[in-house]
């Protein structure tokens, strides 16, 4: 499944793939690094969304985008009701 709309951060990347998507299209960020800056701006947009991705994964407990799931959309013990 590919995931496309509403993409403006590492964290919606990384929630896209914890529902199921195997690539997340960014065409909306990429547009509008494209139109202001070219190129440059695409690369930018890039060196942003990085570190970006980084930071959700590790807010997860995990290393590598790969090894995202549904699991790290929320704790299960959070929302579980008191016996």
């Amino acid at each position: 499944m590919l995931a496309d709309g509403g993409i403006r951060s590492g964290l919606d990347v990384v929630k896209m793939v914890a529902l199921g998507a195997r690539a997340v299209l960014i065409g909306r960020a990429w547009a509008w690094s494209v139109t202001a800056r070219g190129q440059l701006g695409v690369l930018h947009m890039l060196e942003v969304m990085k570190p970006d991705i980084d930071v959700a994964l590790a807010l997860t407990g995990q290393t590598s985008i790969a090894a995202v799931d549904r699991s790290a959309l929320s704790d299960p013990h959070v929302f579980s009701r008191a016996s």
